[in-house]
């Protein structure tokens, strides 16, 4: 009675949960906050360049560059790794298939508001089975899938890794000048 006397009364269960609910309100707004912060940027992929040359052993190689366009202003983007698989239109969709070698030192950090060559080849050896892949160099609707495994950086703080898969053509490699194609998400 004394404590009711002085102004003062104890806590009712009503204000338990009212800080309770406060509480989970915070929370659950830094929890989005962060998730804002933390997600990842939009990256966008282009074929900038596909050529063909002959090798030095007869055989004939394919390079091909592969423009990535981080338009953010706060993420950066570290690829961890990236697979570059070149597919011919002479058969059923990615039956015939090569994995192209990725020239470009991995991993790469880019940075923000930045676009990123990436540089790739396939050596096709001479012979019956380049001549198929290729068509005898008359196929111009060739495939290209870039697969990457990526993280995005906000300020000090790294998201969780992200496969991102896109696919790009059609590509030609035997055009009189160097063939470009856009890519969309596979």
């Amino acid at each position: 009675m004394a404590a009711v006397a002085a102004g003062r009364r104890r806590p009712e269960a009503k204000h338990y949960i009212l800080l309770a609910l406060a509480a989970t309100l915070a929370a659950a707004a830094v929890v989005t906050v962060v998730f804002v912060v933390l997600s990842p940027a939009r990256v966008g992929f282009t074929v900038t360049s596909a050529t063909s040359h002959r090798s030095g052993d007869g055989g004939l190689l394919l390079s091909l560059t592969i423009a990535a366009a981080n338009p953010s202003r706060r993420a950066a983007v570290r690829y961890q790794s990236m697979f570059v698989d070149v597919s011919n239109n002479t058969g059923p969709t990615w039956t015939n298939w090569v994995r192209a070698s990725v020239k470009t030192a991995m991993p790469l950090v880019q940075p923000e508001r930045n676009v990123t060559r990436i540089h790739a080849t396939v050596d096709l050896v001479g012979g019956k089975w380049a001549e198929e892949f290729t068509g005898k160099k008359t196929s111009h609707g060739f495939g290209v899938i870039v697969t990457t495994m990526a993280r995005f950086k906000v300020g000090v703080s790294l998201t969780r890794l992200y496969d991102i898969k896109v696919s790009c053509g059609p590509v030609d490699f035997f055009a009189k000048h160097s063939g470009t194609a856009n890519c969309t998400a596979a």
